[in-house]
């Protein structure tokens, strides 16, 4: 495993956590194991690159397992539009709320 790995986790639109990799590399919830540990993938898992690499968080958000099988080229910009677009959301909920809407 990589040293100083930074990792963010966040929301996609349909309500599941995403985690962002040294904002680099995108990984997508996959599945949850009966031990309540959570799988994600490689966004490019399901692409014509068949994206290996994947995460293992247990219930605590705990990396148990980083596998970097990555075999496309990082995409830096996306990614950081991501983070802020993560970022602008969680705001936005925080106003919401603060009014008494329901997010």
């Amino acid at each position: 495993m990589e040293d100083n790995i930074e990792i963010e986790i966040g929301e996609i639109n349909r309500g599941n956590e995403q985690i962002i990799i040294n904002k680099k590399y995108e990984f997508n919830f996959s599945f949850q194991r009966k031990d309540k540990s959570k799988i994600f993938r490689c966004t490019e898992y399901k692409t014509l690159n068949k994206c290996k690499s994947l995460i293992i968080l247990n219930d605590k958000k705990e990396v148990l397992k980083y596998e970097s099988l990555h075999n496309h080229f990082e995409k830096e910009i996306d990614v950081s539009i991501s983070v802020a677009k993560h970022k602008i959301k969680e705001e936005i909920k925080k106003k919401f709320n603060s009014y008494g809407y329901k997010t």
